[in-house]
């Protein structure tokens, strides 16, 4: 006669005592670590340095006149495409797509994409 083998060992996670921090009551263990406390102190450091000042400056924005100028530039280059290749017309409708894709992309990126500079 065989004997039984031993029974399978059971993982488990031990219960875990947790440490309890900001409770209302007394001052106590608790008001080291109040959060709120802290963030108003630092806030009020932050104020007497003059670091919550924030000056804007007028400055306009490059970006109308990059946008004009990229465009130009790039339908004068598929323009000449399509002047140099206007006795084909697999090169006109691939050069008509490039104006489609190129003012639709440029635009996007431009207006929708980046942020004012």
């Amino acid at each position: 006669m065989e004997p039984d083998p031993p029974p399978p060992k059971k993982f488990e996670l031990k219960a875990r005592e947790f440490e309890r921090l900001n409770q209302k009551g007394p001052a106590g263990k608790g008001a080291e670590h109040d959060v709120f406390a802290i963030l108003q102190q630092n806030r009020s450091v932050e104020q007497q340095k003059g670091l919550g000042e924030v000056e804007l400056k007028a400055t306009r924005s490059r970006r109308r006149r990059d946008y004009w100028l990229v465009l130009i530039a790039g339908n004068l280059v598929l323009g000449g495409v399509a002047v140099l290749g206007r006795s084909n017309a697999i090169v006109l409708v691939y050069d008509l797509a490039g104006f489609v894709v190129f003012n639709l992309g440029l635009t996007w990126v431009m207006w929708f994409v980046m942020d004012d500079y």
